[in-house]
């Protein structure tokens, strides 16, 4: 009898380490050239074993961005990271990882063919952000918008396209012009407050304004990577169709 207490004595603190697995927060960073990016990413698991999953990348003004494509096998994990460093042509950025001992874990992350290096700390429990979901628009914000901003001394022209429909949620459609055409992926579009935003994380881009009625322009600013400008839309003439 002493002999079976001693053995599940000893069972079961790798019973508990087991349970735990990959869920939790975990806090590390992305070795790459010249320096350590910060990475967290949050693993949650619901009822029915279904894992769900986002990350937060400070240095890329990334916070709580959905993962997808969550594999979980043992002890190890893959994951994609969704429109967060997403390029055309070469997909999503996907990360692998092992878990090493209870709280540690090492992997790498690859994207259009280069890989770096991942290590992650379990910090605590997993604290995994709803993806941020579209909202419907004013009406009076239903039509095509344009204006112009610099970068790097050459003019953009910007065209942005405000759509509602039927299920609550507006979309947009945002090109900018400047020695290339792009048409730019937009992946939320929220009204609150009477501010718009209007985000494409894939290509890091975000637009936030409010209308000025009394002169009937878009007023804010654009986030271009790590540039922020003030950029002012104006309604094209006509109705957007």
């Amino acid at each position: 009898m002493r002999r079976t207490m001693l053995a599940l004595l000893f069972f079961l603190p790798a019973v508990s380490g087991a349970a735990q697995g990959l869920e939790g927060r975990w806090d590390g960073h992305i070795r790459i050239p010249d320096r350590d990016a910060p990475m967290i990413v949050d693993l949650a698991r619901d009822a029915t074993g279904a894992w769900s999953g986002s990350i937060i990348l400070p240095g890329l003004g990334v916070k709580g961005a959905p993962l997808a494509n969550i594999v979980v096998t043992g002890n190890e994990v893959a994951f994609d990271l969704g429109t967060v460093l997403s390029t055309p042509g070469d997909g999503p950025a996907r990360v692998k990882a092992r878990l090493d001992a209870d709280d540690r874990m090492t992997g790498e992350l690859r994207q259009a063919g280069n890989a770096a290096a991942v290590s992650l700390t379990r910090v605590g429990a997993a604290q995994v952000d709803a993806p941020a979901r579209s909202t419907a628009v004013a009406g009076n914000l239903v039509d095509r918008w344009t204006g112009q901003y610099e970068l790097g001394g050459y003019p953009r022209q910007v065209s942005l396209t405000l759509e509602n429909h039927a299920n609550g949620a507006a979309t947009a459609k945002l090109v900018i012009v400047g020695k290339q055409t792009t048409d730019v992926p937009v992946d939320l579009v929220v009204e609150e407050a009477r501010l718009l935003r209007v985000q494409s994380q894939a290509y890091r881009v975000v637009f936030e304004g409010r209308l000025r009625e009394d002169a009937d322009e878009l007023v804010g600013t654009i986030e271009v990577g790590a540039f922020e400008l003030p950029l002012v839309l104006r309604r094209a003439a006509g109705r957007a169709s």
